[in-house]
């Protein structure tokens, strides 16, 4: 398996690291990177983008050594074996064109010879220079490459016996991500047997060295995403939601809770930091479905988060039929029937103008007057006050009575 990383996430990564180590007076990674980067200018136009890319991947993965975040993120999801770390020297390249100039005045007078002299050394430099940038070989991440590297040397590198995931996926592409909602993760080529992640990241993430754990977080839940949707067991596929979009979106967001809730318990389980802890987790929970009594939706909730394996298409399911989610955590006894047919949870569609509704009026008969309701079962026979509507209809049917 392969790890790559987008030119414009190293790029952006780099600037912004190098930019908040130098305002927190670290400059010297800061001059390096200049004293590498500044000379580019003076190559040929065309030669440029390829130099910085360069220079920029040399700082990403080697210097500040932002890719190792991803690498322990995949190690601590199981995608990739764990690694054992030791220091190992990396050679560097250095920048021969201010002491050679710096030389060059030093030595000799303000001759015409001297100057043509000094002329040609900078051009030297610059030469010598361009090729030392475009010598930078590829770090992407290779086991076969590692593998030879733990013949040559035993105690650099040691792999776990198991390699089920890594064999399985041919690449990992971390990408730029332009905003918040861009990011996540993705599989790619699932049907094809060769799957790829691709995770996009917001490169803000990796500017500053003191929320390191946050970065980590949120690679390693969007990696377990990724683990999900190419682990057999969990069966993931592009199910089919059926309804209008207002629907579609709901049962989406209903499915990426309770998705996030299964993955959040597992790295609980494992002793893993998540993005949310437990209780934040639970009062997002609470948010989508508090019209489920207080002791009912914490006994979901618990249950949710104590279930140790899933697959794709009961967290669908469950997202889908609020009656499939209750009846898996809720005995029967503690929950009427009755109580369990007339929840009216926000987003679920009005009886009445079959809109989304996140504004309900459950019990209309209670507020209104009898003109309103009579008004209502004109239009809609089978319909009672304990179905509830949503608050724009109860308006409507208020206005046509004369009561409102």
């Amino acid at each position: 398996m392969k790890i790559s990383f987008s030119p414009q996430l190293m790029e952006e990564a780099v600037f912004r690291h190098l930019n908040h180590l130098e305002r927190s007076g670290y400059r010297s990674e800061y001059d390096e990177y200049h004293s590498l980067a500044d000379p580019i200018y003076e190559l040929p136009e065309d030669d440029r983008e390829a130099a910085f890319e360069k220079v920029n991947k040399i700082f990403f993965v080697e210097r500040l050594k932002l890719s190792d975040h991803v690498l322990r993120a995949l190690e601590a999801c199981g995608l990739i074996p764990k690694r054992k770390r030791t220091r190992r020297r990396i050679e560097t390249a250095v920048n021969p064109l201010a002491p050679r100039l710096v030389e060059a005045d030093e030595e000799s007078p303000d001759t015409e010879d001297d100057d043509e002299t000094s002329e040609t050394n900078a051009e030297t430099a610059d030469s010598e220079t361009a090729q030392e940038i475009e010598a930078v070989e590829s770090t992407d991440y290779d086991p076969n490459q590692d593998a030879q590297a733990v013949e040559q040397n035993e105690d650099e590198i040691a792999y776990d016996l198991a390699r089920e995931f890594e064999e399985r996926i041919k690449e990992v592409m971390v990408k730029r991500a332009i905003n918040k909602v861009d990011e996540g993760s993705n599989v790619l080529n699932r049907i094809s047997g060769m799957p790829l992640i691709e995770l996009r990241v917001l490169a803000s993430r990796f500017s500053n060295p003191e929320e390191v754990k946050d970065l980590g977080a949120f690679l390693i839940h969007e990696f377990m995403h990724a683990k999900d949707m190419v682990d057999p067991e969990f069966d993931y596929e592009d199910a089919f939601i059926p309804g209008n979009p207002s629907v579609k979106n709901l049962i989406t967001a209903r499915f990426r809770l309770l998705w996030n809730v299964y993955v959040d318990s597992r790295l609980d389980r494992m002793g893993v930091i998540s993005v949310m802890p437990r209780e934040a987790r639970f009062r997002e929970f609470d948010n989508f479905y508090r019209k489920i009594p207080e002791k009912q939706r914490r006994g979901i909730f618990e249950g949710v988060w104590r279930t140790e394996m899933f697959t794709h298409e009961e967290l669908l399911s469950m997202a889908t039929d609020l009656e499939t989610l209750m009846s898996k955590y809720i005995d029967d006894a503690d929950f009427s029937e009755e109580e369990r047919e007339y929840i009216h949870l926000q987003g679920a569609p009005c009886p009445l103008c079959k809109f989304p509704t996140y504004n309900w009026v459950d019990d209309p008969e209670s507020i209104c007057d009898e003109m309103v309701i009579e008004a209502i079962q004109i239009d809609f026979p089978d319909w009672e006050s304990k179905d509830g509507a949503c608050d724009r209809c109860v308006e409507v049917y208020e206005l046509r009575a004369g009561v409102g």
